[in-house]
């Protein structure tokens, strides 16, 4: 498994939180997930679904062909079939020849009878009114001349997909054409999502005064879609310290990774991180990392507990460094990649001595026919401005921010097709 997640250091002594104790020793990112994978180790169950349902599905094992394909042999192009014997001395008399005695029409992946050995291809030959046939002058015709054997296409017990791939639409074809209608596939794993706090209400509900809507809930959802998991998402749960402990009772008994959402600072009502120390065995509270550097790690009952950030930019970065590494480690995955391009800055990154910020950008189209790159800094931006970027980017801990001018290779979130002229 490490080789899929290869950071520099794994902690085995002492748990991060006990490690790292003021801003200037938060541990990286990479940190937290090697001390999460030391310590879990995730088994998924298989499963076997059908073909038309395993789009996306990680595979348990290996699937191998059950069938030869051509069953016997084909046409490997439109032709007819002849018998090659009658061509020993050169291309014979046809003009009394009768389809369906002396040749058969034999198209593309067709099998033909037994007394024919070799194909014709369409281009040498033309066939009259009445099935009268006539060769081009010059064709040769052997024994097996465009004639495809038996298990050319697919061999019995050849490999089709091998353990632990995600199953695209062209695998997804394969196995049919090897006579795979069931495959055995990873379960999908199960992440609780918990969103807390007594300002949340839910989508579609009247905002007051001192109210917010809970958006995470949503992104949660569709980013573990995304991810090949499966969501298990709560209702929202107050700042309630006994509500709370019995929600990830019930959350701990149903999945393999929880996230608790909220409550992760030394607000008053911030119960999660407490819960967390109180309860397991917590790795770090708190990362170099922002967005989201509150963030709280924790083992209980031997599975990883996650308590991000209540604000949506926090969360999201949850999602993508951590939640998103947990569950492809899970899957036996390499952690998830962004396509990326190279662009210039057109405005100075924030930057911070000792901690790494996500920053995101707006990408257009420069005149030169370069990409260039507005800096939008989430700290003074709304969060609908910043859900709106087309690329992101991190900037390095402990070194200087990138410049206005500056080249760099930037994160996009949609696709380059959709990026506009400045």
């Amino acid at each position: 498994r490490s080789t899929l997640f290869p950071y520099t250091t794994l902690f085995r002594s002492q748990p991060l939180a006990s490690r790292f104790s003021g801003l200037g020793s938060l541990p990286t990112r990479g940190e937290v997930l090697e001390a999460l994978f030391a310590l879990w180790h995730p088994d998924l169950p298989a499963e076997t679904v059908s073909v038309e349902d395993a789009l996306g599905r990680v595979t348990a094992g290996e699937c191998r062909s059950r069938l030869n394909l051509p069953v016997v042999r084909a046409s490997s192009g439109d032709g007819i079939a002849v018998d090659s014997e009658r061509f020993r001395d050169g291309v014979p008399d046809t003009s009394g020849w009768e389809m369906g005695r002396d040749f058969v029409r034999a198209d593309t992946g067709d099998d033909f009878d037994d007394r024919f050995d070799a194909v014709i291809m369409i281009e040498d030959v033309d066939i009259g009114e009445g099935g009268r046939l006539r060769i081009r002058d010059g064709v040769t015709v052997r024994k097996g001349d465009n004639v495809r054997p038996s298990g050319s296409t697919v061999r019995e017990g050849e490999l089709l997909a091998p353990k632990h791939v995600p199953l695209r639409p062209r695998d997804l074809a394969c196995l049919h054409l090897g006579g795979v209608w069931d495959v055995p596939v990873l379960r999908k794993p199960a992440v609780a999502f918990i969103p807390t706090g007594n300002e949340l209400v839910p989508p579609r509900s009247a905002v007051v005064r001192g109210k917010n809507v809970d958006t995470n809930s949503v992104l949660a959802r569709t980013s573990l879609q995304l991810l090949g998991a499966e969501p298990l998402l709560y209702p929202i749960v107050p700042d309630d310290r006994a509500m709370l402990g019995r929600t990830l009772d019930d959350a701990l008994g149903r999945a393999d990774i929880v996230i608790l959402n909220g409550g992760s600072s030394k607000g008053g009502e911030d119960h999660n991180a407490r819960l967390l120390h109180e309860r397991g065995k917590v790795l770090c509270h708190g990362v170099a990392a922002a967005p989201g550097r509150p963030l709280c790690a924790a083992m209980v009952e031997g599975k990883p507990v996650v308590n991000l950030p209540g604000p949506f930019i926090a969360a999201y970065h949850g999602f993508e460094w951590c939640i998103g590494a947990l569950v492809s480690y899970c899957l036996h995955q390499p952690r998830p990649e962004r396509r990326t391009l190279e662009a210039t800055l057109d405005g100075d990154l924030p930057g911070a001595d000792k901690i790494s910020l996500l920053c995101s950008l707006d990408v257009r189209l420069g005149a030169d026919g370069g990409y260039v790159a507005h800096p939008i800094d989430f700290r003074q931006s709304s969060s609908a401005r910043t859900a709106a970027a087309n690329a992101q980017y991190m900037t390095s801990l402990g070194g200087p921010p990138p410049r206005a001018g500056d080249r760099i290779v930037v994160e996009l979130l949609r696709e380059p097709g959709s990026i506009v002229r400045s």
